[in-house]
């Protein structure tokens, strides 16, 4: 196999007629005299995560400090029963969770993948309850960061084993 080498569109010929794309690097991407959108395209990825990683780790620890202001969003229980707080106490715990693993860059794919299952889950929940509303709208706004993260390539400042 013969040694990777880069051309101005950052693609690495890779061998026997393979080519493969890379996000460009700051260097590579000045050198072969990119645009700013060229910058943006390489750590939009990232962006989203991080992104998403901390509305999820805010709304757990909200969740994990005050379980009683959440307990009416918990379908078909009283929201004043002990099995409403612990609910609200595990659902608080799994989106600090996932918000951790995504701003860390913890298997980011998977973390997003549960966290677009958990938004679905909320964003049905609420409509069906309560109808379309303003926070049935954010959520939806959300599950679709979540949905591309899970679908992006590229991610950058993620931890590997």
């Amino acid at each position: 196999m013969s040694m990777a080498r880069r051309n101005r569109t950052n693609r690495i010929a890779i061998g026997a007629g393979r080519v493969a794309e890379c996000p460009p690097t700051a260097a590579a991407a000045q050198a072969a005299g990119a645009r700013p959108v060229e910058y943006v395209r390489a750590w939009s990825p990232t962006a989203a995560r991080l992104t998403l990683g901390l509305v999820l780790l805010w709304f757990g620890l909200h969740e994990l400090v005050q379980p009683s202001l959440w307990t009416g969003y918990v379908p078909v229980i009283s929201q004043t029963s002990h099995f409403a707080v612990a609910m609200v106490l595990l659902h608080g715990w799994l989106l600090s969770i996932l918000g951790v693993a995504l701003v860390l860059g913890i298997a980011p794919q998977m973390a997003a993948g549960i966290s677009a299952l958990l938004l679905l889950e909320i964003v049905l929940s609420l409509s069906i309850t309560g109808g379309v509303s303003d926070i049935v709208a954010r959520d939806v706004g959300v599950l679709g960061l979540a949905v591309a993260v899970f679908a992006s390539d590229g991610q950058r400042l993620v931890l590997r084993g």
